[in-house]
């Protein structure tokens, strides 16, 4: 068990010893306690059983020190959902005075489960579950009852923030380490190349949101460490870095100024001490995030000397080509431009279809349904449009190309489109499952019924107003069961389900779009 590795300091003193001691000792208790539970479906490995022993105690740790990295995660859930504990609490429920109590472990063991155990669905009530909390409960708070230390935690997230690096070492710390982020953090490094490389890691930490009620590492940082209003409208802002070619305009130690070659901005970045400096009129690609009234770099930087104009101009059309998004961040005007666009879109598909959502029996009837809804669109469009659509696209005739993976086009099993009015278009497939399974209302669902609902609702593509949508229509009972979420709880865990699976949705979104 490397208990140490997790510590922010990576001091290992008489108090983090003594937590180690606890985690290994609970180790031993959920060894003996798994056989005593009802059914496998929990049991964990060896090493599964080591990590979450780790993880409970730091949990524990940050009840009894009063940290605040949980009671943040509560707050946000009484923000969202009425609740502090979605799903095991109803919204009128009393909790247990006691720090370290049965629900908030019960809880816990619900997500983190679903982290070490990814393909399985388990329900927030599952009878091992409750015995699981109830037996934990007791140990850990028997062992914390009298104990007194001085937590590394604390101490850490305690100190200054003065300089955004301040800031930055513990958001890091916080998503690669943490009881709450680590196994988050870990799968997404898998699912990210492997490596735990400084680029892989500020995406995690500065943009991705996760399982726990679709909140991301900043959030909960923001909410817990002592700052001020402003310093947290200014880190909750670094979930949209702004990304792009900054040409190097001035070099005053510690400061540089730089202009963002997309927008024509002005930017003061703080640097500290500067090792070797770029050169004025150097061009750096990188990411800039605010602190205290100046900016700082995130993640890492690229350099290029002696850059031309000619290209300049084509770095930042192929960064505008390739992430509308991300420029749309620093380029407000050109964003509302794109939104209008968007929502002119969305009312000529409602206009065409009669509906927002339009479903098809086939994928080859859905692909030629759209070539000819994209073909009279751009019969009735100004020549001008036209012509500047033709050439951005290299074609030789006013008709676009639309492209669609084989999986779709050959599918057999209904396709919904649906145009969201903010981003534009969604395809769901194998949509005629998805609404046999909605209509049986949580009653003799198939086994691949279930399957397509609970991967529609998991899927990062498909946005909750989509999901809403069908709830609207055929109501909620199937996603309750397949799910596992008894009939009895209160119908908040539909907006649960939404943020734990699609949270990069209520973040600030951007257009996709890009503008001609």
């Amino acid at each position: 068990m490397d208990f140490q590795a997790h510590r922010p300091q990576r001091g290992f003193g008489r108090s983090e010893r003594a937590l180690a001691k606890i985690a290994e000792d609970l180790t031993r208790f959920l060894t003996k306690a798994q056989r005593s539970l009802t059914y496998e479906t929990l049991h964990l490995s060896g090493r599964q059983r080591e990590t979450l022993a780790s993880l409970l105690v730091e949990f524990a740790e940050d009840l009894s020190q009063d940290i605040g990295l949980w009671s943040s995660l509560e707050a946000y859930n009484r923000d969202f959902f009425g609740t502090p504990l979605p799903c095991v609490l109803q919204p009128d429920d009393e909790m247990d005075a006691e720090p370290i109590n049965p629900s908030r472990v019960q809880f816990l063991l619900w997500t983190l489960y679903a982290a070490l155990e990814p393909e399985l669905i388990l329900a927030p009530t599952h009878q091992d579950f409750e015995r699981l909390a109830l037996w934990i409960a007791a140990f850990l708070a028997e062992r914390f009852a009298h104990r007194r230390y001085d937590s590394g935690v604390k101490t850490f997230l305690r100190t200054p923030n003065t300089y955004g690096w301040d800031v930055k070492r513990k958001l890091v710390w916080l998503g690669q380490h943490a009881y709450l982020f680590r196994l988050h953090c870990e799968a997404y490094i898998r699912d990210h190349g492997g490596k735990a490389d400084i680029p892989t890691l500020d995406d995690f930490v500065c943009q991705e949101t996760t399982s726990w009620s679709g909140v991301g590492v900043i959030d909960i940082l923001a909410a817990t460490v002592d700052m001020t209003e402003d310093q947290r409208r200014d880190l909750r802002r670094w979930s949209a870095r702004h990304t792009a070619y900054f040409r190097v305009v001035s070099l005053r130690e510690p400061f540089m100024d730089v202009i963002n070659l997309l927008n024509e901005q002005p930017y003061t970045t703080h640097m500290g001490k500067i090792g070797t400096p770029s050169q004025g009129q150097d061009v750096v690609f990188g990411s800039l995030v605010p602190w205290e009234g100046v900016w700082y770099w995130s993640g890492v930087q690229h350099r290029y000397t002696a850059v031309t104009d000619e290209e300049i101009q084509r770095l930042t059309q192929d960064l505008y080509q390739k992430a509308p998004q991300i420029v749309y961040r620093y380029c407000p005007s050109l964003a509302e431009q794109a939104r209008e666009s968007t929502r002119k879109e969305y009312q000529t598909f409602v206009d065409y279809y009669g509906n927002e959502l339009v479903v098809y029996p086939d994928g080859y009837t859905m692909a030629a349904a759209m070539q000819k809804f994209y073909e009279q669109r751009l019969a009735s469009a100004p020549k001008d449009v036209v012509d500047a659509f033709v050439k951005k696209h290299h074609l030789a005739t006013p008709s676009p190309h639309l492209s669609y993976p084989p999986e779709l086009l050959e599918s057999t099993k209904g396709i919904g489109v649906y145009f969201y009015p903010e981003e534009g278009i969604e395809i769901m497939n194998a949509f005629h499952e998805v609404i046999s399974g909605f209509t049986k209302q949580g009653r003799d669902v198939t086994a691949a019924e279930a399957e397509r609902l609970q991967g529609v609702m998991q899927s990062q593509a498909i946005s909750p107003q989509f999901m809403r949508k069908l709830v609207q229509a055929y109501g909620d009972a199937s996603l309750a069961s397949v799910f596992l979420i008894p009939e009895t709880t209160h119908k908040v865990y539909v907006e649960y389900l939404l943020r734990r699976y699609k949270g990069h949705f209520y973040r600030q979104r951007y257009p996709t779009l890009t503008l001609v």
